[in-house]
């Protein structure tokens, strides 16, 4: 089989940014330790919690500021340049855009973001503190953290499953770093030669399906992913 004129499509998560210094939310020590995420990620009662939603979402741009993207953004960087790259994430961060990939796909959201739930206006916090400030289009005095919140609709799965629906048996799929409890992710993979990348096994994730595995760190994985990747594509 050659995969030379396929395409490579990328779908990661939390893992890759963990190696940054961004704490996930699924781990034993990480967000959701200290935040209930049922009152801070919660579509049905995000006004009830306003203040404390905004506390925790402050306190994740302050964090995201002080890291910077890891060898295995600046890889997937480099494949885009090199290879036609779809890069899909569930990731909220911005470090794939600060590595230099451009086009990105953010399942979830942007952290570095805010939506007007009236008059939908998207508005750039960047990496500072919401304020409160009013929408600067409507006037609405509630902004919400431009995030997918658990029990609302996340757009961007339609061009997910579109992009999944497409692939062919010449196409290149690189999963890392995702636990697979959010996006089902070996479900949607049909066609192409599979390669998984986690730092451990996860009972949500069928590794048999995959024709390489990597159960390591991603910036330890990242360099043998890309020369393997490159053998495939030449």
């Amino acid at each position: 089989m050659s995969f030379k004129n396929g395409k490579i499509v990328i779908f990661s998560g939390a893992g890759i940014s963990a190696e940054s210094g961004i704490a996930t939310f699924r781990d034993g020590n990480g967000l959701w330790a200290n935040y209930d995420p049922e009152v801070v990620c919660n579509y049905t009662n995000w006004l009830t919690n306003y203040d404390l939603v905004h506390k925790f979402y402050n306190l994740r741009r302050e964090e995201l500021k002080k890291v910077e993207p890891n060898i295995a953004h600046k890889l997937i960087k480099k494949l885009s340049d090199e290879f036609s790259v779809i890069n899909i994430t569930q990731n909220v961060d911005d470090l794939f855009e600060r590595a230099g990939c451009k086009d990105v796909i953010h399942l979830h959201g942007n952290l570095l973001e805010l939506k007007c739930p009236k008059c939908k206006e998207i508005i750039n916090i960047n990496y500072e503190s919401y304020n409160f400030i009013p929408c600067r289009k409507c006037g609405s005095e509630k902004l919400k953290p431009n995030i997918v919140f658990f029990y609302e609709e996340a757009p961007k799965y339609r061009e997910m499953y579109q992009i999944f629906d497409s692939l062919s048996s010449e196409d290149i799929i690189l999963v890392v770093g995702t636990s697979g409890e959010v996006v089902n992710v070996c479900g949607i993979m049909n066609k192409g030669y599979k390669i998984l990348n986690n730092l451990n096994s996860s009972r949500m994730i069928n590794e048999s399906i995959f024709d390489s595995l990597y159960l390591e760190s991603s910036s330890s994985a990242m360099p043998k992913i890309y020369d393997e990747i490159r053998k495939l594509k030449s």
